[in-house]
C-alpha cells in the first residue's frame, strides 16, 4: 500500500509518464498482477487508445475504467450484480410517478410539479445529495432545526422545499429498496465491497484526468488506498510552497491542490505512505516557446510580453458560421501542407449547443472527419419518434398531426418494399384526409371512404381519374397503416396495469419486425459510409428494450391509464441517450471545453471566446439557490461548490485549455450571432493580445474577393465548397471586377475534369420559364381552345401563372375549412335560389316581405350548406353559428334587393346565366392567327332588363362578397375584363337569347354583407332604412344617359345621390364628374377593345408564352395571393424578374381611348 502523485502543470508530460510506466510493467511482465487505470467516463477510450499505441504486442493485464464501470466489474467478482440496475430512464420514469402520486402532499411544488423540467430539476436535486454521501437523517436534522427555529421568509420556503424534497426522495426509496442499484448507489456500494475484491487486491491503480472528486469517489479512492497494492495519482498543479491545507489559495489551482492535500489526509489517517511526488516541471520537450509562455504566466499579472509567432492567433468573424468556416479552412490545410493528421486537432467551445451543428454541417462540406463529443438524445430517432406518435394518436384520439407523424416515420411500411413509393401513398391518403378532417371515428368505420362528392350547384367537380381506383387505393393504405395501431389501442385499453401496456407496446413492436427493419437501416447507412448513424440504429432496440423493462421493474404492478402510460415512456424517452464511440481513429474532435478530456493533442481551435461566454456567467438553475446551498453548507451539508468557487474553476478550464495543444492554438470569436445581435469578446481576448504585442485579431471574412490575391488559395479546398467560391468569383467577373488569376486556374481545373456544365449553369442561371413548342401547346390546351374570362385576366396578371394553372392544372392541398371563394360561392348560389324561390310562388322582388326573405334565405342557404366544403357549416357549433349569420346576411341582401326592386323599372331576366356550347347563349368564338379555334364561355349571374322608349336595355350584376370596383386602369391593362365580356355578350346575342336588339345599361357589383349602421340619436327608421340603402350602393359604370340612371332608381332626382346606382345629378339634371358613365359610343369602343384584348390573349396563349413577368399597380402585384410563387421561384435579385409596371394615375372612362391611341402610336413609332 501506498500513495504517489504524479504532480505538475499542465503539458509537463504527467500522463505520458504514467503510460510508458504502465507499458514498462506489461512489457517485463504481461502476465502480472492488474494494473487499473481510472479515468473520467469520456477519457477512458483515448487512454486504451494511448496505451495501445505503446505496447507492440497489445495487453490484457492493463484495463481502463471508470468509476460507474469499476464498480460493476467487482460486483461481477464479489456478488450485487444480480441487482436490477436503475438507468436514467428508468430513474426519470420513477420520479415522474412519485411526483404523480404524492403531489397532493406538496407544500410548495404543487403546481410547480406540472411544469416542463420539473422532473429534471428533482433528479439533479436528490443525485447531487447522494453523490456527495448526504443522507435522509441529515436532511431531515436541517428541516427539524429550521421548523424549531419558527422560519419565515425565506427559511420557511427552504423548509418547505426541503420537506417536499425529502418526500420524493423517500418514496423512490420505497421503489427501490434493496432490489435496483441506482447511478447514485454503484459507488456506495462499490466502497463496501473492494475490501472483498481479489482483483483490486492484487492491482496497482493509477489515476488520470481528475481534478477534484466527489466525496463518493473519495470514498471509493479511501478503499482503494486501503486495500490494492498502491494508488498513483496525476494532478495538474503548481509548486505547492506556501498554500495552506484546510483552505487552498483562491488561484487557478485551488480545486487539484485541495484534492491533493483531501487524498494525503486520508492516506494518513490510514497509515498508507505517502512517498514523495514526481514534479513535472519541463514542457520545452513538447511545446514551443511561445505556447510555453502562455502556460506559465497566465495568470500572472507580471508576465513578460513575447512575440507568438505562427503558435497563437486571434481571430474574429462576422458570425459564428464564418467562424467555423475559417476553422474548417485551416485545418484542411495543415493537414494538406504541414503534415498533420486530423487526430492531432481539436475544436473546443465552452458553448458547443451553439456551435455542433453549424460544425458537423461545414465540416461534411469541406470532407473533414469529425467526432463531436456530446450526448445524443434518442428523441430524433424514427423508432423513438414512431413509439411516441404511435402512443400519442391513441391518447389523442386519432388526431391527424399524430397520426401522419406516426405514418411519416415509415416503421408500418413491409421490410421489402419500396419506402419511398410507400410514402407516396402517406401523402395522398394525407390529402384526403386534410381535405375531409377525417376524424378516430372515420378511421374506425368500416365503411369505404369516397373520394369524390357529387358536383353540386356551388362546387365545381374535380378533374381526376377514375374515382374507383383512387378509392381503392386510399382504401388500401388507410387499411394496412391503421390497423397495426388499432390493435395495439385494443390491446392498451385491455392491460390494466403498466406490465400490461408495456407487454403490449412490444408485441406491437415485434410484429412490425421493427428489429429486421432496424438492420435494414443500419446496413443502408454503412453502405454509405454513415457510421454514427449505423451505430444508433444498432443500439436502439435494445435501449427500447431496457426501458420497456425499465418501467416494469418502476411500477409494473400499478393502475395505469393510457395517459399516464404514455407519460411515463415519455419520461423515459426524454433522458435517453446514444453511446456514442468514436467511429474512426483519425478524425478531428469536436470538444466540449469543460467535460472532454483530451490526449495528444497538437492544434486548438478554441471557439466562441465572447463575454458572458468564457468565462462562463453564473446562472442559477437548480431548486437550491446560493442562499440554501449557503445556509446548509453553514451545518457541515457539503454540495456543490458554490458560484464564486465555479467562477475560479472557470479560469482553471481556460488555463487547461489554452496550454493543451503542443503546436498551435489558434483562439477566435464572432462580432455577432444568428440574429445579428452585436457580441463582445471576452476579457481572455485582451489578456492575449497583451501578452503577446505582435497578435492583432485578424478579421474573417467569408469572401475570398475581401483578400490580397496571395491569401486567396486559402480558400480552394473541398471541390463542392471552392465550386461555390469560384461561382462568386466569376459572378464579380460578369459584374466588371477585377479577379485573382488563381481562380481561372482553377476554372481550368473544372473544364478539364467536365465540371464545367454544373458550374456554368448555375453562374449563367437565369430564372426564366421556356416558352411551349407549338406542339405541347396544342396537346395542353387543344386545337379548340375552350377558355374562361378569369383565365384570360390571370394570364394578363401573369402569363406562367396561368400556365401553372390552366396548363400543368396545378392546386394547392386542399384543406378542410371555410375560406372567403366558399363563402362567395354560397351566395351567389343563396341568392339564385331566392330569386327562383319568389318566383315559384308567384312573387315578384317588389312584394317581398321581411318575413318572406328571412323564410327564403332560411332555406336557401340550408340547402346549400352540405354541399360547402364537405359539410363544414355543419361540423361545430361555431361553424352553425357562421352559416346563421351567413343565412342573415342572405336576407339582409334580399330585402335590398327588394327595396331596389320598388324603386327600379329594371327586373332580372336571367340568373345564373351560362355561355359555351350547350348553354342558352353561345360562346364567344375567335379563329386565332395559327388555325386555333377559341371559345370563350363563362356564367353570369344576373342579367336585367328595362324597356325605354329607344327599345331594351340589358344591364349585367355580379355578386360579390367583398366590396369592388371597376376601375378603367384595370380595364385597359386586361385585369378586370369580366364584366365587360359579359355585357358583349348578352348585347351580341340578345336577338337569339331575347329575338330583340339591346343596349347597354351597365355593369354593377353588388355587395352581399350585413352592415352595422352607426346610428345616432335622432334618427329615425326611415334615416337608418336610408343609410343601409347607401351601404348597399352598387359600383360599375352606367350609360351618360340620366334618363336609364332614373329607371335604375325611380327617386334619383336632381342634385342627389342615388341609393342603388353610382350616380349623383346636377342641379341641371347631368352627372356630375364623379359619375361613372360612359356614352353609347365608348361603350362600343370598350366593347370591341376588350375582344381586341381577347383575341390577343388568345394568340400568346396559342403560341406557348409562360413568361415570368408578374404586373405591379401601385402596391398591388400579380404575386400578392398567389399560390404558386414557390412553383415560379420569382425573386426580384435573378436578371430579368422585373415587374411590369402598369400605370395606375389619372386614367378616366371618358380619357380611356386617348390612352389606347397613344399606346398604338408608341407601338407604331
Amino acid at each position: 500500500m501506498s500513495l504517489q502523485f504524479y504532480l505538475g502543470r499542465s503539458g509537463t508530460g504527467k500522463s505520458t509518464a504514467i503510460y510508458h510506466e504502465i507499458n514498462e510493467m506489461i512489457t517485463s511482465d504481461p502476465n502480472g498482477p492488474p494494473v487499473i487505470v481510472i479515468t473520467p467516463d469520456q477519457m477512458t477510450f483515448q487512454v486504451e487508445q494511448q496505451l495501445v499505441h505503446l505496447s507492440e504486442k497489445g495487453m490484457t493485464r492493463a484495463q481502463v475504467y471508470s468509476f460507474p464501470r469499476l464498480a460493476w466489474k467487482i460486483f461481477q467478482e464479489t456478488g450485487g450484480a444480480a441487482k436490477t440496475a436503475l438507468q436514467k430512464t428508468g430513474k426519470q420514469m420513477l420520479i415522474r410517478k412519485v411526483i404523480s402520486e404524492q403531489r397532493k402532499h406538496f407544500r410548495l411544488y404543487e403546481t410547480s410539479s406540472y411544469t416542463d423540467g420539473f422532473i429534471d430539476q428533482v433528479d439533479d436535486v436528490i443525485t447531487e445529495w447522494k453523490t456527495h454521501n448526504v443522507s435522509k437523517a441529515a436532511m431531515h436534522g436541517m428541516v427539524e432545526e429550521l421548523e424549531n427555529s419558527g422560519a419565515t421568509g425565506a427559511d420557511r420556503i427552504l423548509t418547505a422545499k426541503l420537506q417536499d424534497l425529502l418526500l420524493i426522495w423517500e418514496e423512490m426509496d420505497k421503489v427501490i429498496g434493496d432490489r435496483y442499484i441506482g447511478s447514485e448507489e454503484q459507488l456506495f456500494w462499490l466502497t463496501e465491497k473492494v475490501s472483498a475484491s481479489e482483483y483490486i487486491a492484487d492491482a496497482v491503480i493509477y489515476i488520470d484526468g481528475f481534478h477534484r472528486f466527489t466525496p463518493q469517489e473519495l470514498a471509493v479512492v479511501e478503499q482503494l488506498l486501503q486495500y490494492s497494492q498502491g494508488v498513483r495519482v496525476a494532478l495538474t498543479l503548481d509548486d505547492l510552497t506556501n498554500k495552506e491545507e484546510a483552505h487552498p489559495a483562491p488561484d487557478m489551482f485551488r480545486q487539484t491542490t485541495k484534492t491533493y492535500y483531501q487524498l494525503s489526509a486520508l492516506a494518513e489517517e490510514h497509515a498508507v505512505p505517502v512517498n514523495k511526488p514526481y514534479w513535472f516541471n519541463d514542457s520545452a520537450s513538447t511545446k514551443n516557446e511561445a505556447l510555453q509562455h502562455l502556460e506559465r504566466f497566465m495568470e500572472n499579472r507580471s508576465y513578460k510580453t513575447l512575440r507568438a509567432g505562427e503558435a497563437i492567433t486571434v481571430k474574429n468573424a462576422v458570425n459564428r458560421r464564418t467562424e467555423v468556416e475559417e476553422c474548417a479552412r485551416d485545418i484542411a490545410a495543415l493537414v494538406r501542407d504541414d503534415g498533420y493528421r486530423y487526430e492531432d486537432i481539436a475544436v473546443v467551445a465552452r458553448n458547443p449547443r451553439d456551435y455542433n451543428h453549424i460544425i458537423e454541417t461545414v465540416f461534411h462540406d469541406y470532407r473533414i472527419p469529425v467526432f463531436v463529443d456530446e450526448t445524443r438524445p434518442v428523441l430524433n430517432h424514427p423508432v423513438v419518434e414512431f413509439i411516441r406518435s404511435a402512443l400519442e394518436t391513441i391518447a389523442e384520439r386519432w388526431r391527424y398531426e399524430s397520426v401522419f407523424r406516426t405514418f411519416k416515420t415509415d416503421m408500418l411500411f413491409d421490410v421489402q418494399e419500396s419506402w419511398a413509393e410507400a410514402r407516396k401513398q402517406v401523402d395522398f391518403l394525407e390529402n384526403y384526409v386534410l381535405a375531409r378532417n377525417i376524424k378516430e371515428k372515420d378511421w374506425k368505420s368500416e365503411e369505404r371512404w369516397v373520394y369524390r362528392y357529387h358536383a353540386t350547384n356551388v362546387e365545381d367537380e374535380w378533374e381526376h381519374k377514375d374515382n374507383y381506383e383512387i378509392e381503392q387505393d386510399i382504401h388500401h393504405t388507410r387499411m394496412r397503416l391503421s390497423a397495426p395501431l388499432f390493435s395495439l389501442q385494443a390491446r392498451l385499453k385491455q392491460a390494466d396495469t403498466v406490465r400490461g401496456k408495456a407487454g403490449a407496446l412490444f408485441t406491437f413492436l415485434e410484429e412490425l419486425r421493427i428489429p429486421e427493419k432496424l438492420e435494414t437501416m443500419r446496413d443502408d447507412c454503412l453502405r454509405h459510409n454513415r457510421l454514427e448513424m449505423a451505430r444508433e440504429h444498432e443500439q436502439i432496440w435494445d435501449m427500447m428494450v431496457e426501458l420497456l423493462e425499465q418501467m416494469v421493474e418502476v411500477a409494473g404492478n400499478d393502475k395505469a391509464g393510457m395517459q399516464t402510460f404514455q407519460q411515463m415512456m415519455e419520461a423515459g424517452l426524454t433522458k435517453a441517450t446514444f453511446s456514442i464511440v468514436p467511429p474512426s481513429l483519425d478524425q478531428v474532435t469536436a470538444a466540449d471545453m469543460e467535460r472532454s478530456r483530451l490526449l495528444g493533442i497538437k492544434v486548438v481551435y478554441l471557439l466562441g471566446v465572447n463575454e458572458g461566454i468564457l468565462p462562463a456567467a453564473l446562472e442559477e438553475s437548480s431548486m437550491l439557490q446560493e442562499a440554501d446551498r449557503a445556509w446548509l453548507e453553514q451545518r457541515g451539508i457539503e454540495l456543490e461548490e458554490s458560484g464564486e468557487a465555479k467562477l475560479l474553476n472557470e479560469n482553471f478550464l481556460i488555463y487547461r485549455t489554452m496550454s493543451m495543444p503542443a503546436d498551435k492554438l489558434i483562439v477566435s470569436y464572432p462580432m455577432a450571432d444568428e440574429e445579428g445581435k452585436r457580441l463582445q469578446p471576452s476579457i481572455v481576448i485582451q489578456q492575449l493580445l497583451d501578452m503577446f504585442p505582435d497578435q492583432a485579431p485578424i478579421l474573417v471574412q467569408n469572401e475570398p474577393s475581401v483578400y490580397p490575391k496571395d491569401q486567396q488559395l486559402h480558400f480552394v479546398n473541398a471541390s463542392m465548397k471552392t465550386m461555390s467560391f469560384l461561382i462568386g468569383e466569376l459572378e464579380r467577373c460578369k459584374q466588371g471586377e477585377e479577379v485573382a488569376g488563381l481562380w481561372w486556374s482553377v476554372y481550368n481545373v473544372f473544364v478539364k475534369h467536365n465540371r464545367l456544365e454544373k458550374l456554368t449553369k448555375s453562374l449563367f442561371y437565369r430564372n426564366e420559364a421556356v416558352d411551349l413548342s407549338r406542339e405541347t401547346t396544342r396537346e395542353l390546351y387543344g386545337r379548340k381552345m375552350k377558355t374562361s374570362v378569369s383565365r384570360m385576366e390571370q394570364y394578363e396578371a401573369c402569363a406562367f401563372r396561368q400556365f401553372a394553372s390552366y396548363g400543368l392544372k396545378l392546386k394547392e392541398r386542399q384543406l378542410y375549412k371555410l375560406e372567403a371563394p366558399d363563402i362567395g360561392q354560397l351566395f351567389h348560389a343563396a341568392l339564385k335560389d331566392v330569386t327562383k324561390a319568389v318566383y315559384r310562388d308567384g312573387r315578384t322582388w317588389e312584394e317581398l316581405s321581411e318575413q318572406n326573405a328571412r323564410d327564403y334565405a332560411e332555406e336557401a342557404v340550408h340547402e346549400l350548406a352540405p354541399a360547402i366544403q364537405r359539410q363544414i357549416l355543419l361540423s361545430n357549433s361555431r361553424h352553425q353559428y357562421l352559416l346563421k349569420k351567413l343565412e342573415e346576411t342572405v336576407q339582409r341582401a334580399s330585402m335590398v334587393l327588394s327595396q331596389q326592386a320598388k324603386s327600379s323599372r329594371f327586373s332580372p331576366i336571367g340568373l345564373e346565366v351560362g355561355f359555351g356550347p350547350s348553354e342558352e347563349i353561345p360562346p364567344l368564338l375567335f379563329e386565332l392567327a395559327d388555325g386555333t379555334q377559341m371559345e370563350v364561355a363563362g356564367r353570369i349571374d344576373r342579367v336585367d332588363q328595362a324597356v325605354s322608349d329607344s327599345g331594351v336595355l340589358l344591364r349585367v350584376i355580379d355578386y360579390k362578397s367583398s366590396e369592388k370596383d371597376l376601375r378603367p386602369e384595370e380595364v385597359f391593362f386586361g385585369l378586370a375584363l369580366q364584366m365587360l365580356v359579359y355585357l358583349d355578350v348578352v348585347l351580341s346575342f340578345s336577338e337569339e337569347w331575347l329575338g330583340t336588339k339591346a343596349d347597354p345599361a351597365g355593369v354593377l357589383y353588388f355587395n352581399v354583407h350585413n352592415p352595422i349602421i352607426q346610428a345616432g340619436r335622432s334618427w329615425s327608421p326611415e334615416d337608418i332604412e336610408q343609410e343601409m340603402m347607401k351601404q348597399f350602393r352598387m359600383k360599375g359604370i352606367l350609360p351618360d344617359d340620366p334618363g336609364i340612371a332614373k329607371m335604375m332608381d325611380e327617386r334619383l332626382e336632381s342634385e342627389t345621390d342615388s341609393f342603388i346606382v353610382p350616380a349623383r345629378l346636377t342641379k341641371g339634371g347631368e352627372f356630375n364628374k364623379q359619375s361613372p358613365v360612359v356614352s353609347k359610343e365608348q361603350f362600343e369602343r370598350l366593347r370591341g377593345h376588350i375582344r381586341e384584348k381577347i383575341r390577343a390573349i388568345g394568340e400568346q396563349l396559342s403560341s406557348g408564352d409562360t413568361s415570368i413577368k408578374p404586373f405591379q399597380m401601385k402596391q398591388k402585384k400579380a404575386c400578392d395571393y398567389c399560390e404558386f410563387h414557390s412553383v415560379c421561384q420569382f425573386d426580384r435579385g435573378f436578371p430579368g424578374n422585373e415587374f411590369r409596371s402598369f400605370r395606375s394615375g389619372g386614367m378616366k372612362w371618358e380619357t380611356l381611348f386617348q390612352e389606347e391611341e397613344n399606346d398604338e402610336s408608341e407601338d407604331h413609332s
